[in-house]
């Protein structure tokens, strides 16, 4: 007990240790402290960002459920599939349902949209409820046969346009009548105007066209083997899994965040330049200090100790003062930025990027404050101790 409790005064009396030394030059702890906070602040705002996209991909993934996607071979805005290529994917063993759908960009479009426009959604009324298996609605119902002019909107549509059930939306010349509301999904869904299909295809003309198709498999253990079936069998079509459609869009979202977090990351190895600089000179100041402690027996793991913990301190609090920071600045982009962007928030900050923001600062701080520490304990206390105090 008396060992333990005498380690604990031990581990206190160094800590009171280093917070004295780092305000002996309490200028220059300050500068330093303020080189990573710029850093982790800069990493804070982007990454917000990236965790924005991140959650973005997440929840379309879990949209897609066990649906395989078919869509035109090539993405463009003329490319379209037919009525007779839903009769193709239809007859592949073990499908179970085809269900085609068409979009469209809704006429009343006059808001800046930060990637997911406003769109018209044409879908059978009778798969508009399981279309993507996960969303639930927060108000009214789903469409249901025999409706024509009638609607399901997407939260941010709805907040966009001050829309609830019995309002009216506009397309094509046409007034839809909402009668139901999606809860937010963080994707597509939440930009949408759920229509009638048929409805859709007779005012642009087009009664046979679809612009995707979403395959139900019979078994979902077997999509590899289904979506290899419709590739082999059906000309002029990309086919993608969900695991296939998680793979592109993470593999395009890891370069995002490699340009997007780049920058910040570069800010923050800035700063841990700056520990190094202070930790050195820190050194050099008290190699008298050092000399007397290994003179009474202080080994050479304890020195390096004490100078790591002081490099983790600096950066503990310029990760949590440049955490803190960069989470008020995003928060007041994202109010700022909120009405031009229908509502949405474009900056997540979350849990794992507060570990994320604050471990990196402590462990940059660390490993900034290896070097010094290293020196500092193999200085030879003879000639350190005739150093000038």
């Amino acid at each position: 007990m008396f060992k333990a409790s005498g380690l604990i005064l031990h581990d206190e009396s160094n800590m009171s240790e280093i917070l004295r030394n780092m305000a002996r030059r309490k200028l220059r702890t300050i500068l330093t402290i303020t080189g990573i906070v710029i850093g982790i602040l800069a990493l804070t705002v982007m990454g917000s960002m990236s965790e924005y996209f991140n959650s973005l991909i997440d929840n379309a993934i879990n949209l897609l459920g066990t649906n395989i996607v078919v869509s035109p071979q090539n993405n463009d805005f003329e490319s379209i599939l037919t009525t007779v290529d839903e009769r193709r994917v239809s007859r592949i063993p073990g499908v179970k349902q085809v269900i085609p759908i068409a979009n469209d960009t809704l006429e009343e479009f006059d808001a800046v949209s930060f990637g997911i426009p406003d769109i018209a959604y044409g879908v059978p009324p009778e798969f508009s409820g399981t279309l993507f298996p996960t969303i639930t609605l927060k108000k009214g119902r789903w469409l249901q046969r025999g409706d024509e002019y009638e609607t399901v909107v997407g939260s941010q549509l709805a907040k966009k346009r001050n829309l609830d059930i019995g309002s009216t939306i506009r397309y094509r010349d046409h007034d839809f009548t909402v009668v139901g509301l999606i809860n937010e999904t963080q994707t597509t869904p939440d930009s949408i105007a759920m229509i009638n299909l048929d409805t859709m295809r007779r005012l642009i003309k087009s009664p046979d066209m679809i612009a995707a198709m979403y395959v139900v498999p019979e078994d979902p253990s077997q999509i590899d083997t289904i979506a290899k079936n419709i590739r082999d069998n059906v000309d002029n079509v990309q086919v993608f899994t969900p695991k296939e459609a998680a793979a592109q869009a993470q593999q395009a979202l890891a370069i995002f965040n490699v340009i997007l977090v780049g920058g910040a990351v570069l800010a923050v190895f800035v700063g841990g330049l700056a520990v190094i600089n202070t930790m050195i000179m820190s050194v050099n100041e008290r190699r008298h200090e050092i000399g007397l402690k290994k003179a009474v027996g202080a080994s050479d793991s304890e020195i390096v100790r004490e100078y790591l913990i002081e490099a983790a301190v600096i950066g503990l609090l310029g990760g949590v003062i440049g955490f803190t920071l960069g989470w008020l600045i995003a928060g007041v982009l994202n109010v700022a930025t909120s009405q031009a962007l229908g509502g949405s928030s474009i900056f997540n900050v979350t849990p794992r990027l507060m570990m994320i923001a604050i471990g990196f600062a402590i462990v940059l701080g660390m490993i900034a404050g290896l070097y010094p520490a290293w020196n500092a304990a193999r200085l030879d206390p003879v000639k350190a101790l005739r150093v000038d105090s």
